[in-house]
This record gives C-alpha cells, structure tokens and sequence, in this order.
C-alpha cells in the first residue's frame, strides 16, 4: 500500500498535519476509534477552538483562575477564555475536516520510507510521528531507553461538583512532593487531577485523598498516562515528530493541546509543500527543525521554573504568587502565554484566524 504520506498517531498533533494534506492521499495509523482515548484534562484557549472550527465541543468557558497554596488562594482574572471541551467531539471535528483515510492498527517501526504496523507494510513519500511520548514510529530499540527520561505523569478523574473557575493546588504537606492538582470545571461535572513532576506514578490513593478532603466526593473512574516536559529531536532521519513525540508539551503549566496543534500544523503544511514540489523532503526537515528551535528558549526557562519552584519554601512560593497578581506583571505575563502558540498559526481559516485575534481583551 503506497500513500503520499502517512501519520501514526490519531490524537491533537496527528490531526492538525492532516487538515493541510487534504487533497493527497493520507493514512492515518491508530490502534483507537479517533477520540475514543482521552488522557488529557482537555482544558485550552478558548481561541483554540475557534482557530479549528470545534466550537460545538465546547462543555465550559473559564474566565478566572484560582491557585490554592494551602490555606491560601490566589485570584487570577484572565484577559482571555480559557475553555474545557469534549475531547471525542473536539477529535470528531477536526478528522471531518480533513480527508484522511483511517488504518486501526499499532505501528511497530519503521524502514527508510516503509511504516511497520501490526496490519502490514505502507510506504508512503512523507512519515510523521504523532504516537505520544513513545515516538513508535520514529524510535528503534537502541533509543527506547532515553523515552523515560523526562516524563510527567497525570492522573485525573470526574466528580460532581460544579464552579465557574478553573482550579490549581499545590500543598506538599498533603500531595506528594512535585505534584500539583487542579479542578477543570465541565459544566456539572468536573475533571480533577494530579500531575508529578517527577513522572511517578503510585498517585491513586493520593487523588482518592485530594477529592475527599477537597471536593467530598470519590473518584468515579481515571484515565492518564505520561506526558514529556523535555525537548526531543524534531525529526529522525526522514520522520517528522509532532506533539509528546518530540517533547513539545510546556514544562511546569503542562500545556500539550496548543503545542501539538501549532507544531501538528507546520509539519503538515511543510509535507504539503513536499508533495506539491515546492520543497524537496531534507530542506522540508530543515525548516521543520529550524522552526521547533526558534521555541527552545521557552522550553528551557520553563523548565528551569519547574525544577527549582517546587524547592522554595511555601512562603516564597506565596511572595510571588501574590506579586502575580498584580495588573502590570498578570497581564503581560498572559499575553506573553498566548503569543507562545498563537491560535493564529494553526487557524484553519481566515474567519477562524480572526476570530482568535479578537479572542484577546484589549
């Protein structure tokens, strides 16, 4: 089976490189239904669903933003919409609009141009990996054991309870040390999780703990799974590496929907540019690469922030907290976060694209 390009992986990165392949012919590999396997808390820009035309997956718009140190809070107005979604709608939306053809499968590697998978050879002119923190498509045996080396891991849950904020914890005295918690509202439910730093993962009897003591409910079901906070390569020989694949989820806030996108996207349009002989496939991998560096400098401070804050005392961790909270730091701080990831450059569309430039307050 020969395809112009094949992207393993079903999930935020693997669909965003597929919407700029319309018009060629796509293989999707994924062991899932597309949608059907949520790991992530689903929580973003509002902006983003407007920028990819999946606004009906909308469940709850977040204007404020409460951090919890302990017996403290701390009161964050955003100058944008935050949002939680459907993430099997939100997944459902984006295959449409693209015109992917779907294999069920698990992919095992890969030969020069020839995918590997548990149904068969494809080969395909273009590879892009979208497969999560295990880069199956894009790693062999000998680079198996870098894999394991900086993972978070999450572990979230659903309870009844109702709010109109979206929720951040941090108490070392009553989570493990490097972990945080939060509480993403969905209307009258609510997603409530944990996340290590440190990627361990015995978190279940600490989050049965956190929503009793928090929220006086127990976890009805849980879902999750490791997430890298550290860059990875961008591309593997002739591979492509979108979302937790290349290490593009944000150190210490954890953010990988609007990473997986952005950089989804690019890889994409450049294999668009491949196929359509305006670029040949090394220069398309150059730019690829040149382009993911331009973001190392975010990835490194952040980095630095979420190794070195959960070691200060709590009263520090409070100081600048409370300074946070100030107009003339809170405001630049978050215009600076969404300009990281602009929903602009992932916008299916112009009315997309000008929708998510008014999405920011003035």
């Amino acid at each position: 089976m020969e395809y112009d390009a094949v992207i393993a992986g079903g999930s935020f990165a693997g669909l965003a490189a597929a919407v700029p392949l319309r018009g060629k012919r796509v293989l999707m590999v994924e062991p899932h239904t597309i949608g059907a396997v949520q790991t992530s808390a689903c929580g973003t820009l509002l902006a983003v669903l407007e920028a990819t035309g999946t606004m009906d997956s909308l469940l709850q718009i977040h204007d404020r933003l409460l951090l919890h140190l302990g017996k403290r809070t701390f009161e964050y107005p955003m100058p944008y919409s935050f949002c939680t979604f459907n993430y099997h709608v939100f997944c459902d939306r984006i295959l449409a609009q693209s015109d992917v053809e779907i294999l069920r499968a698990s992919v095992l590697g890969h030969r020069g141009r020839e995918v590997i998978t548990t149904r068969g050879i494809i080969s395909a002119e273009i590879l892009i990996d979208a497969t999560g923190w295990r880069a199956a498509l894009a790693t062999d045996s000998r680079q198996q054991t870098q894999l394991y080396v900086g993972r978070s891991f999450g572990l979230e849950t659903t309870i009844p309870t109702s709010d109109d904020s979206l929720h951040f914890y941090y108490d070392p005295r009553h989570l493990q040390r490097f972990t945080v918690g939060w509480l993403f509202p969905v209307g009258e439910y609510s997603r409530a999780g944990l996340g290590n730093y440190l990627g361990r993962t015995q978190l279940v009897e600490t989050l049965s703990s956190f929503t009793r003591n928090e929220f006086g409910q127990s976890p009805d079901g849980k879902h999750g799974g490791y997430f890298p906070y550290r860059c990875r390569p961008a591309s593997t020989g002739d591979v492509f590496r979108i979302g937790d694949a290349a290490g593009q989820c944000i150190p210490l806030t954890g953010e990988g929907i609007r990473p997986a996108l952005y950089f989804g996207a690019m890889a994409g349009r450049l294999a668009q540019r491949v196929l359509n002989y305006e670029i040949n496939l090394p220069n398309a991998l150059r730019e690829y690469e040149k382009f993911v560096k331009q973001h190392d400098e975010l990835y490194r401070y952040l980095l630095i922030v979420q190794k070195v804050l959960p070691r200060l005392p709590m009263t520090w961790i409070e100081g600048i907290a409370r300074r946070i909270q100030r107009p003339d730091v809170l405001d630049p701080l978050l215009r600076w976060y969404w300009n990281v990831f602009n929903p602009t450059a992932f916008a299916w569309n112009a009315v997309a694209t000008s929708r998510s430039s008014a999405s920011v307050r003035r």
